[in-house]
């Protein structure tokens, strides 16, 4: 049987991926993630509103600090162009280590400036296929210009990167306690050899381009 804890944790997870996504919620919105009933939504808001956990303005919907530190929130980020099983694997990975997942998409100029190319799928379009990944509880797209920016909106409990990818852990936790937000950082151990978006678009160039075609190296 699950316990109390349990119970009250799964409608605030909910409730905070919509406000993440969408900035409020609303029982209709919640009735939505959760597949419940309106009336039982609205039952299940009125509990919450009852113990501090959330409050109401108007139809919107907010979480409260008191709620919002009932759950271990991670956050983890990244370009999500061409998703492999090394993707999966980290996401899984990543929301195990918390009651929920937040993942920060990079935007198409974010892309261009790291990687020196354009990504193959938009930011629109990416951002919309990590939403419907399974591990992931809420997406959003990263800010333009200050990767720290979205940081400050989610407060995460913990960032979790991928094994390889390129963050200065030691850097990451000392600009976060500048913010006044001391984050753990967590480096996800979690790989599949060879499962890199790299080797995917190289091995779609070599299969593609007959021998006498010549190199284009991918970066």
């Amino acid at each position: 049987m699950p316990r109390v804890a349990d119970l009250t944790k799964r409608p605030l997870s909910a409730l905070m991926s919509i406000q993440v996504e969408r900035g409020y919620s609303t029982v209709r919105r919640l009735s939505g993630r959760l597949s419940l009933g309106m009336a039982e939504s609205r039952d299940t808001i009125s509990k919450l509103i009852k113990r501090g956990f959330v409050m109401k303005v108007g139809s919107k919907i907010y979480l409260t600090d008191l709620g919002r530190g009932r759950l271990r929130v991670v956050m983890t980020g990244g370009v999500f162009d061409l998703i492999h099983v090394g993707h999966m694997a980290t996401l899984e990975g990543a929301r195990r280590l918390g009651d929920i997942l937040v993942v920060v998409v990079a935007r198409d100029v974010s892309v261009k400036r790291t990687k020196g190319r354009s990504p193959f799928n938009d930011e629109t379009s990416r951002l919309r296929i990590v939403r419907g990944l399974k591990p992931v509880d809420a997406a959003i797209l990263g800010d333009k210009h200050d990767m720290y920016r979205v940081t400050q909106l989610i407060r995460p409990d913990v960032i979790a990167l991928g094994y390889d990818q390129k963050h200065d852990e030691a850097k990451i936790a000392e600009e976060m306690r500048r913010r006044g937000m001391p984050i753990r950082i967590i480096r996800l151990r979690a790989q599949v050899p060879g499962a890199k978006t790299s080797n995917i678009l190289t091995q779609i160039g070599s299969e593609s381009c007959p021998k006498k075609c010549p190199e284009k190296k991918i970066r």
